[in-house]
């Protein structure tokens, strides 16, 4: 057995329980680092209130094997622990006390003194030489992990797998006879080879003289996994990270770039070297009026480390420019308030650029449509020579009640731009049957009697045939689906009483529901050779008369909502129409 106070004063600071030592005075002689992590009192707060420390446990006649206590910490709340205790000495006065989780198994006993149990409890394995490399005791921990029985394990030579290193080492603490401390491989009773952190501590006896040494080993077996694991896990994040198909380049908290792959460089052109250490902003700023980098890491901060940004404009090296779908990912990387920010980003260029040509594919059909539908409506202009503006304001007109409508709950999953731009370009071909209809209804300045307004009825259903045959011929839905529902239907009623079918309330379409509006009031503002134009006002007062029953109410509402902009368009466009 070994018998070296300055020994067991290194096992006592490494030891993995907690451990202190109460002298016979009832003073806290020692504390080691293992007790100050399991308590949370640092080792100045534990010598500087022993009574207040020593108050939380409870120190029986004899020793114990298990009690519990609750120490309060600086956080609030308490820890709960286990504890045992041995009395030592000639009059058992000092105490040697063991601190472990309240959560781990039952607490060894001791027996014995401090020393023997320190020998057989700790977790480590210890072995003791003599100056010739014979084995003069080892705990059992030795035996638990190399498997070596103390009648096998005799001498060093069977222990070591590199003897000659351990004999050099030897040498080594003879002369210097001060500790040392070195990585080794120690050969298991199978044969199998582990990895250790060996400390070695010499013996002296009563003269001083170099009597023998100590060897303490740390397991460094499970270090080597997890270190082959960190660098497997590294190969393989490196690997993703290079082999990744989106652009990624991450920037430190200064707003710097750290990194980028390979995707980076191909995307913008420079070197992962070209752009180390600088700024960003510098080479990837998306333009004057966008969020700066700092601005960008703020924004994923506010938004749980995240934050998006779709077609955001970047320039490469040769100044092209590209269009990117680009997501800011905030890293933690200490867990201490050390952060980087990932940006992510998604080539959309060849996307962008597709999309910008097919918009303006879009704009020349659209144009072309409005040309198209335009020089329908002019056949009805051309034989009647007094709609001068009329076409242009209904489709003025139409535009505002649409856009008021949009901003009422009910209509804003139907109405959008799109369908205020058809229904605006599809408006002026309500009367397009009236080319069907002859010259003397038509033309006719006095008041038509029942059969010739019978047959002027005919226009509303002339004109939405020859635009369905026209829009089921093109086999998509097109402008032309509008302008039919437009010219069928626009002379129906809310109440059911107009034609050609009677429809009543919201089985009239929308669209004709709101060109029926703006048609009668152009018709009520403008004069005619039957009779004189009615003001602003008095055309409000009669179309809110017919509220429920000619008009859609909710029509109706967006016209008084917009009413200021109906009489704008009918002054300006009713001087200029001149008819």
């Amino acid at each position: 057995m070994i018998n070296n106070w300055d020994f067991y004063l290194k096992i006592f600071e490494n030891s993995s329980e907690g451990l202190f030592l109460i002298n016979e005075s009832g003073r806290i002689k020692f504390v080691n680092e293992r007790c100050t992590e399991l308590t949370g009192w640092d080792i100045n707060k534990i010598l500087e209130n022993q009574e207040s420390f020593l108050g939380f446990f409870r120190f029986d006649n004899g020793s114990a094997l298990e009690h519990t206590v609750e120490i309060p910490v600086d956080s609030g709340g308490s820890l709960k622990l286990k504890y045992s205790f041995v009395r030592q000495g000639g009059d058992e006065k000092s105490i040697l006390v063991n601190i472990e989780p309240y959560e781990t198994g039952e607490i060894t006993p001791w027996s014995g003194d401090i020393s023997k149990h320190l020998f057989n409890n700790l977790p480590d394995p210890v072995v003791s030489f003599d100056l010739k490399g014979d084995v003069l005791g080892f705990n059992p921990a030795v035996t638990k992990l190399t498997g070596w029985n103390p009648d096998k394990l005799k001498n060093a030579s069977l222990l070591y797998a590199d003897d000659k290193a351990f004999l050099y080492r030897v040498r080594e603490l003879i002369i210097s006879r001060k500790q040392l401390r070195q990585e080794v491989e120690i050969v298991c009773s199978n044969g199998k080879k582990l990895r250790f952190s060996e400390t070695l501590w010499p013996h002296f006896d009563t003269k001083f003289e170099l009597s023998g040494f100590t060897a303490y080993y740390q397991d460094l077996s499970r270090e080597e996994l997890l270190k082959a694991q960190l660098r497997a896990s590294q190969t393989n994040y490196n690997r993703l990270f290079e082999n990744f198909a989106s652009s990624i380049v991450i920037v430190d908290e200064l707003g710097n770039v750290v990194n980028m792959n390979s995707a980076a460089e191909e995307l913008y052109g420079w070197s992962r070297d070209e752009l180390l250490g600088v700024s960003y902003d510098e080479y990837f700023s998306a333009g004057k009026g966008r969020p700066d980098i700092q601005e960008l890491i703020r924004l994923a901060v506010q938004n749980g480390g995240k934050y998006i940004e779709i077609g955001v404009p970047r320039n490469n090296k040769s100044r092209e420019k590209l269009y990117t779908y680009v997501t800011y990912y905030i890293i933690d990387l200490s867990g201490e308030g050390m952060f980087a920010l990932f940006v992510l980003e998604k080539d959309l260029t060849t996307r962008v650029r597709l999309e910008k040509q097919l918009e303006d594919s879009v704009y020349q059909v659209k144009e072309t449509q409005a040309a198209a539908i335009m020089g329908f409506a002019k056949l009805t202009e051309f034989r009647d020579h007094c709609t001068g503006e009329h076409l242009d304001r209904i489709k003025l007109y139409t535009r505002a009640l649409a856009a008021a409508l949009k901003n009422r709950p009910e209509y804003i999953n139907y109405i959008n731009d799109a369908y205020i731009d058809d229904l605006a370009m599809s408006s002026i071909l309500h009367d397009i049957g009236k080319v069907g209809i002859e010259d003397s209804i038509l033309l006719k300045s006095g008041k038509l009697s029942k059969e010739e307004f019978d047959v002027m009825k005919k226009h509303s259903t002339m004109g939405g045939d020859a635009l369905a045959i026209i829009d089921n011929n093109l086999g998509y839905k097109s402008f032309l689906t509008i302008g039919k529902e437009v010219a069928s239907y626009h002379h129906e009623r809310w109440d059911g009483s107009g034609y050609p079918e009677g429809l009543r309330g919201k089985d009239i379409p929308l669209s004709a529901r709101i060109v029926a509006l703006a048609d009668v009031y152009d018709a009520l503002i403008s004069e005619r050779p039957y009779k004189k134009p009615f003001s602003h006002e008095e055309a409000t007062k009669l179309i809110v008369a017919e509220k429920g029953t000619h008009f859609d109410p909710d029509v109706v509402d967006a016209f008084l909502y917009c009413s200021e902009e109906f009489k704008k368009i009918s002054e300006t466009m009713i001087e200029a129409d001149g008819c």
